[in-house]
């Protein structure tokens, strides 16, 4: 859902990857921060909205909840009882939708998705597992899942002014636009994932017109 960083507010001190990804300085699109400490609510449902760093460390606050959002989900419509499973090798941004390209055996999987904001990027995920026709049927789908959206490499996709253009790998070791890498950057590719719009940033990835 790309609206999903209008539920978090952070009054205090806001990390690269909030700040870029558009979480609020001030208030929340949706208010629900606003029910914390609500008689009816239960296990934190609503002050985990306020991700402002409180505690003296992670582990006293929600600094780090908005960290588990932006993600593809999978579900798996014919278990309704199964708990959907978040794909985060596919980046961490306002998903629009994914859709995979044609099936071949013997050849990886690519998804690809668009980040839903204005002068955003066009991703691309490539598995590293070759497509097995014998999944198409498989009984176990999430499994299916994991087998090819859990490994593999995001992209990035950038369009140059000659008509062609490129996918830029966002790896730890992709060169920046500066001359470094994106581990010099980043780190590592956790946090790479975490922040994907501000690693596609430094890689000069083209934005989008939506």
């Amino acid at each position: 859902e790309e609206n999903w960083p209008g539920y978090f507010v952070n009054k205090g001190e806001m990390s690269a990857a909030d700040s870029r990804i558009g979480v609020a300085k001030s208030g929340t699109r949706y208010g629900w921060d606003h029910l914390a400490g609500h008689g009816e609510e239960r296990a934190d449902e609503f002050a985990r909205f306020d991700v402002t760093p409180s505690g003296t460390t992670a582990q006293y606050d929600y600094r780090n909840e908005a960290n588990g959002h932006g993600y593809i989900v999978e579900i798996d419509p014919f278990s309704p009882r199964a708990r959907g499973v978040k794909r985060t090798a596919l980046g961490r941004f306002r998903h629009e939708g994914c859709t995979f390209g044609k099936l071949e055996t013997g050849k990886p999987l690519v998804f690809y998705s668009g980040h839903d904001s204005r002068f955003e990027y066009l991703y691309k995920y490539v598995s590293n597992t070759p497509w097995d026709e014998a999944d198409a049927n498989s009984s176990n789908r999430l499994a299916t899942g994991d087998k090819y959206m859990n490994d593999g490499t995001l992209y990035v996709a950038r369009f140059d002014e000659d008509g062609k253009g490129a996918w830029l790998a966002l790896t730890p070791d992709a060169m920046t636009t500066d001359g470094k890498t994106l581990a010099d950057h980043l780190g590592s590719q956790a946090d790479i994932i975490i922040n994907t719009v501000g690693a596609a940033d430094l890689l000069g990835a083209t934005p989008m017109d939506r």
